[in-house]
């Protein structure tokens, strides 16, 4: 984290972040700009079900929420038992011609200047580290600090990357790139970056999403995002948000922790943990991520499912209460007279 810091240059290029945001950002599309607490990293790496999720990568197999298995992710769940073997055997080979692919992807959705990209690459071994941020200014000094620490020799090149994308992948229509897409060579950009970040979050171990700014209808539910990451997020996966829910069936909530922020005690961080069930329909049989049109359309369609199925007049909690119960639990020990004023309890895994 020491190096990460010094990389990103501490006080003044937070200030230089802040003031960035301020002048490319519009607040109704992007929300406030802000970072989630290095020390929270770690807490939610800690996890039970994240750490399980980073440990099990490069296994044969993995079990699902329901019992059933899959394979390198990516198998169907009718998959017959020699398919199986074959594609087992196929992931085993692969990982001993390169053992890096045992190691697990992070990506880092709203990644920003990259500040928790870089420490996170600091703190474990990945296969990939990857920050997809909607703003352009602050996806290139993210993308310039890595160039940084590759030239230092700090990060293995090739490891970390940072990206200009809308990791919604165009859910719910525009996208959150602000691009101004007005000719065709916009357009094609844009169409390319949305792949792109497509096929990082297809193959992210780990997606962790500092939402508390991201824009919502009802200040709870986060539907483009859960849209964008049930297309194409794998079996086994885990997402993590923060103060703002991931809705839909392929959503399994696993807990939430309770992190300060930097403000202080006052500032408290509620981090959900999600664990992806089922396949991702922009996922093909060949275990390649859909592109172009095709996934444009798979997006499309699981934006109108959650839309039809998640966003009705129905609250929230009354769809998942056991996330629900977990807030509220939270919400009581911040405000009653147990509190703790010193902040000793700074993270508190509630589930």
């Amino acid at each position: 984290m020491d190096v990460a810091g010094g990389v990103l240059g501490g006080g003044e290029s937070r200030r230089l972040r802040f003031e960035v945001a301020m002048n490319n950002l519009d607040a109704e599309t992007h929300g406030a700009y802000g970072e989630f607490p290095l020390t929270g990293l770690l807490s939610v790496l800690e996890h039970p079900a994240v750490a399980a999720a980073l440990e099990s990568e490069g296994s044969s197999s993995c079990s699902d929420d329901d019992g059933s298995r899959s394979v390198g992710g990516s198998s169907s769940e009718d998959e017959s038992s020699s398919e199986s073997s074959r594609s087992a055997f196929r992931d085993a080979l692969a990982i001993a011609n390169d053992p890096s692919r045992a190691e697990p992807v992070l990506v880092d959705v709203g990644s920003g200047a990259g500040r928790l990209l870089l420490a996170a690459a600091t703190m474990r071994p990945w296969r990939r580290v990857v920050g997809v941020e909607a703003s352009k200014p602050l996806a290139d000094l993210g993308a310039a600090a890595i160039r940084r620490l590759e030239a230092a020799g700090v990060l293995r090149e090739g490891v970390a990357a940072s990206t200009h994308a809308d990791a919604c992948l165009g859910a719910g229509g525009g996208g959150r790139m602000g691009t101004g897409a007005t000719s065709p060579a916009d357009a094609a950009v844009f169409a390319a970056a949305i792949d792109a970040a497509a096929a990082d979050l297809s193959s992210a171990t780990l997606a962790l999403a500092y939402s508390t700014a991201f824009p919502s209808e009802d200040g709870l539910r986060l539907p483009e995002l859960s849209a964008a990451l049930s297309a194409v997020m794998r079996r086994g996966a885990v997402a993590v948000t923060t103060d703002k829910w991931l809705v839909g069936e392929r959503f399994a909530y696993k807990g939430m922790l309770k992190v300060i922020g930097e403000e202080g005690p006052e500032d408290v961080i509620r981090a959900f943990v999600w664990r992806l069930k089922g396949d991702a329909p922009g996922i093909g049989e060949d275990g390649k991520t859909f592109t172009g049109d095709a996934l444009r359309d798979v997006v499309a369609n699981e934006m109108k499912r959650v839309e039809l199925e998640w966003m009705d007049d129905e609250d929230a909690c009354s769809q998942n209460p056991e996330a629900c119960g977990d807030l509220l639990l939270s919400l009581e020990e911040q405000l009653g007279p147990g509190e703790d004023d010193d902040g000793a309890d700074a993270v508190e895994v509630l589930g």
